[in-house]
This record gives C-alpha cells, sequence and structure tokens, in this order.
C-alpha cells in the first residue's frame, strides 16, 4: 500500500535522513502502517532502514535531533501530533532556530471532513477539539520555511524544498503538516515522478569579494592591537585550526563572547578567553576588530569601543534577521562563510608576507598586550567555592579522567565560563552549548550525539558528559530521556551543579536592582528555590533509566566518585548521574 505517509518517509530516506524521532498520535494512521510495512520490506529484502526513535516527550524528540546534527552535521527529522504536540516540542524551537540547525518537523492535523466522505475522516471525540484554526501558526515564527501538504501527488516536492531551505546557509528548522485525510491518501507509485538528490540541495555561502577581502588586509594593515571575536564559527570543525594559525600569524587575540563552540583550542597561545556578560577589556583595548559568526560579540552597555575603531563583520547570518534589535557599528558587513574567508585572509597574508602586515616588534608588542590583557580577566573571573566544594577543582579534576576521544555538552548556564575554562577544550567540537537560551537541551542532545556515532563510527565518541545545572535538568523531562537512554543504548555522564533552583533569575534582578528589595530577600522568597525538599536528581534518573547515582559534598571524593562514573558508563553501559552540592543560594 503506497500512501502519502509512506512516499514521505521514502522521501526522507533517499535525501539522506537516517533517524526520525516519533510521538505520535491519532492523526498518524497511515504512519503506522508504513513503519509495518517497512519493516517486513527490510526483512525480506534486506534494505536498509531508517531508524525510528520513540521519544515520550516532544521536546526531548527536538532536543535529540540537535544534539545529533551538532555531533554528526547531518540533520535528521521529528515527528509529533497535531497541535498539542506542536506546542510540545516547547522552548526546543527556540534552541534550534537560534542555533540554527537543520531539523524537519512534520506534524499530523485533525481530519477536515467529519461524514466519512473520505479516508481518513473524523471518528474520534478529539479530531473536533484539535481542529486548530492556524496550527503552524504556534511555530511559524522560529522556522525557515513552512509548508502544508496538500496532496500526496507532490508530497516529495514539498519535502524536498523544505529540507533545502533547512539546509541553505544560514541553516534552520523547517515545519510541514497534514490533514488526516492527506497523510492517508492512496497513490499510484507510477503517478509519481523520479526525484533526483542532487537536483535539492541547499545553497551555500561565498567567498569575500576581491574588493571586500583588499578593505580587510588594508584595515588590518594599519591595525595596533587587531582581535578576532566569535561564537559559533567552530561549528565548522576547520575553524580552530585556521583562526589558530591566523592568530600565531600576526599575533591576533580570538575571543569567544557567548560560545556554542569550540573555537580556538584553549591552550592556543592567542585564546582570549570566554565571556557571557559585563565589560570586554579586549574590545575596548582593540583598533580593529573582526566579528566573525557571532550573536553577540559585547555588551554596548558594558563595553565602549574606541574611537578609532575598524569592526568588520563576517557572518552567515550578518544582519541577525531573528533578531528585532542588533547593532554594532562595522563599517563592513558581509555575508560570507567563515571558513573561506579566513582562508581567504590567510592566503593574502603569505602572498604579501608577514612582515608587510606587522613589524616584528608591533608582534611581540601585540601579545604582550594580550598576555597583560588575559592575567587581568583570570583575575576578575570569580572563584566558586562553596562549603566543601570547590568547582574549579572538580573541572579540573574531570578534565584529567575524561578519555580523549569525548564530548562534553555545557548547559550550566550560571557556570558556563567556568565549565568552558575548567574543561578546557582543545579539540574542534568536544564541547558544546545549545546555542539558544531555553533550558532542557542537554539531556536529549547527549542522547542525539551517542545515536549520531552509532550511525557513523566517525563521530563516535568514547564518553559523552553532560554538565547541567539542576534547573536545567529539570527542564529536560529525565523521566523521558533516562528511559530513552536506556532504551536505545545510550548511556552518558550527566554532573547536575545542583545550587538548590534557578540562580540566574535573582543575577538578572540583581542586575537592574542590585540594592533593591530582593538583593538581601531568600530565594524561597524569590520564588526560585527548590527548597527545603528538593529532589533527588539521581533517584529520577534510576527510576526512568536505571541510572547510577551519587552525591558529592565534598572534594576529598572527588577523584574516587569521577573515576566509579566513568567506569559504569563505559563498562556497565549505564547512565550515570553525580549530583555535585553546591552552596544554596
Amino acid at each position: 500500500m503506497t500512501t502519502t505517509s509512506s512516499v514521505l518517509l521514502d522521501t526522507l530516506e533517499k535525501i539522506g535522513i537516517t533517524h526520525i524521532f516519533v510521538n505520535l498520535g491519532s492523526d498518524h494512521p497511515a504512519l503506522l502502517e508504513a513503519f509495518i510495512a517497512r519493516e517486513g520490506k527490510r526483512r525480506y529484502d534486506g534494505e536498509e532502514e531508517l531508524k525510528f526513535i520513540t521519544a515520550p516527550n516532544e521536546s526531548v524528540a527536538l532536543n535529540c535531533a540537535q544534539g545529533f546534527y551538532q555531533a554528526s552535521g547531518k540533520p535528521a527529522a521529528v515527528i509529533v501530533h497535531v497541535d498539542c504536540g506542536t506546542q510540545a516540542l516547547a522552548g526546543a524551537v527556540h534552541n534550534v532556530a537560534a542555533a540554527r540547525i537543520p531539523v524537519f518537523i512534520y506534524a499530523g492535523a485533525s481530519p477536515f471532513s467529519q461524514e466519512g466522505e473520505m479516508k481518513g475522516s473524523r471518528n474520534e471525540f478529539i479530531h473536533w477539539l484539535q481542529d486548530a484554526v492556524d496550527q503552524p501558526a504556534i511555530i511559524r515564527q522560529y522556522m525557515k520555511h513552512v509548508a502544508e501538504i496538500r496532496t500526496g501527488k507532490n508530497v516529495q516536492q514539498v519535502v524536498l524544498r523544505s529540507l533545502q531551505f533547512a539546509k541553505s546557509q544560514p541553516e534552520g528548522p523547517v515545519y510541514c503538516w497534514s490533514a488526516r485525510e492527506i497523510s492517508e491518501e492512496d497513490l499510484n507509485p507510477s503517478d509519481l515522478p523520479e526525484l533526483r538528490r542532487e537536483h535539492w540541495s541547499g545553497s551555500q555561502l561565498g567567498a569575500l569579494s576581491e574588493t571586500n577581502l583588499h578593505y580587510i588586509c588594508q584595515t588590518l594593515r594599519r591595525a595596533q592591537f587587531p582581535i578576532i571575536v566569535t561564537s559559533y564559527a567552530g561549528r565548522n570543525r576547520a575553524i580552530p585550526d585556521l583562526l589558530g594559525k591566523l592568530a600565531n600569524q600576526l599575533s591576533i587575540a580570538v575571543f569567544s563572547s557567548c560560545p556554542s563552540h569550540v573555537n580556538i583550542a584553549f591552550n592556543h597561545p592567542m585564546h582570549a578567553g570566554v565571556s557571557y556578560t559585563g565589560k570586554n577589556c579586549y574590545v575596548e583595548a582593540a583598533d580593529w576588530i573582526l566579528v566573525l559568526d557571532c550573536d553577540v560579540p559585547w555588551m554596548t552597555r558594558f563595553t565602549k569601543l574606541r574611537r578609532d575603531a575598524t569592526v568588520i563583520h563576517i557572518d552567515m547570518d550578518v544582519l541577525k534577521e531573528r533578531m528585532n534589535m542588533f547593532y554594532i557599528p562595522a563599517e563592513l558587513r558581509v555575508q560570507a562563510d567563515s571558513a573561506t574567508a579566513v582562508q581567504q585572509i590567510q592566503r593574502e597574508i603569505t602572498r604579501c608576507g608577514i612582515a608587510s602586515f606587522a613589524s616584528s616588534e608591533l608582534l611581540v608588542e601585540r601579545l604582550a598586550r594580550h598576555l597583560q590583557l588575559r592575567a587581568e580577566m583570570r583575575l576578575r573571573a570569580p572563584s566558586i567555592r562553596s562549603k566543601g566544594i570547590d568547582l574549579a577543582i572538580f573541572l579540573q579534576t574531570l578534565r584529567r579522567h575524561l578519555p580523549e576521544n569525548n564530548l562534553v555538552l555545557n548547559e550550566s548556564i550560571s557556570n558556563y565560563p567556568a565549565v568552558w575554562d575548567g574543561i578546557a577544550p582543545t579539540r574542534p567540537g568536544s564541547l558544546l552549548t545549545s546555542g539558544g537560551s531555553s533550558l532542557g537541551w542537554g539531556l536529549g542532545a547527549a542522547i542525539g550525539a551517542i545515536l549520531a556515532g552509532q550511525a557513523d563510527k566517525r563521530h563516535a565518541k568514547d564518553l559523552v558528559t553532560l554538565i547541567v545545572g539542576d534547573g536545567s535538568f529539570i527542564f529536560g523531562v529525565p523521566s523521558a530521556a533516562f528511559w530513552m537512554a536506556r532504551r536505545y543504548g545510550t548511556p552518558f555522564l550527566t554532573i547536575v551543579l545542583n545550587n538548590g533552583g534557578y540562580k540566574s533569575p535573582r543575577l538578572s534582578m540583581l542586575g537592574v536592582y542590585p540594592d533593591g528589595l530582593g538583593s538581601s530577600s531568600t530565594a524561597e522568597s524569590l520564588n526560585i528555590s527548590f527548597g527545603p525538599q528538593p529532589p533527588d536528581y539521581g533517584l529520577l534518573a534510576e527510576a526512568a533509566g536505571g541510572a547510577w547515582h551519587t552525591k558529592v559534598t565534598e572534594s576529598s571524593c572527588f577523584e574516587t566518585v569521577i573515576r566509579d562514573a566513568i567506569s559504569v558508563v563505559q563498562r556497565d553501559r549505564r547512565c550515570a548521574v553525580i549530583d555535585v552540592q553546591l552552596e544554596k543560594f
């Protein structure tokens, strides 16, 4: 039997989708039939199958798809149920949009006929209740493309065009939907056109024009203290090495502002540090700034540029089209591929000679200024000590025990910088954040990343570690995520930095009302505490997925606990949870 739903699955497979995270409902009868038909065909002729991953929660499904892409560079698909499932994607929708993640989201819709006129007409009471006036409006503003499948006869073209948008730079999520009658439509395979995958590729970013390259190099020649600021250039795994070489050539400091990827190795001599807020002394000192694939290069409220500073902005999304307000005083804005642009600059430096860009004395002065500023930033970094726990020492201990081929996911929020500095990643792609601001990404992303490694050994890791705040852990729907981890054999280590609630709202309040009424109030009074009896996060993980777990209350046990937890994940193939008991704020 060939239906719109079966052709949709075939099309996804032909275009290269290997994993579909599903949460199904009454709009999917033909999909369920197609699942069984595909299973029978696979058993008969050995044809490679799509992998369908059951996700008990829709937001976890989308987080899995994001982690899958972040680890492999390959998009996945998510199937949800009518308006209810679309809404249940929740904050994960924000994250895939903000982080520019290509993912194909498909939802059915309530039947539009009720007298039995068509296959799939209404036959359950919920079909009246789920008849949303404008279902895609729930999600439209976050999508690169929204499309309704109106007939099975061109479902291939609708799906392929949607994925074309998803994979065009800047990439992003897409949403397709169809009423149940359409998804159930019977089709004659001979009536469907033969479509070639290569004819539906996404558009790619290009190189700098000769004029723009000339301007960049001419202004760089005059620079006394140039810097590069980036957030997510490292999503291209070639970037850390390229930036490292350019930084070495001309003693250019590379600063990661609100990073989501490893943009330069943390042991590189020109690595300038990480920041998520406040004053940026590097930006204030620089007279030439290259903003490269960066959403928040600095905060204009706290950081004032030199009047003579030249700012150049090269980005896959240079105008930040999803942001209502974005502005930096750039003399040149170019939408281009960051890796290609850096290579062009390097080739021009090589062609002309380093001496034509900077004297040896100037290179020494730049390096000295960089080292001075780096030392100042480290002195200003807060020491996170609470009772018997020194977070910096805990992270350093963890780093020593991590296998070389590891992946760390950072969703520690108020401890973002501490985790970056504590893990100090040196390999491209070895530390990731969500790239957005909605909490709950980490648990599902860990599952998706491990599935990506199972599908392609090039992306396999010896250990995936999630470092997460207690608030983010709860948002991640642990009941669904740890069940999935056991069901699909994707064990990972979770470290919960447990400070007893949502600390970030308090920090936001103090930023506006430093001496206000709330400045001396308790977390309980502010309604951001999980006390006096907080959840036992390890027990949640054990109940949902059989995880091993322990609590850490003092530094003396760091070595033993970390070693045991890693052993459980690697040897026993079970999830492990370390609940690090920080001081309650």
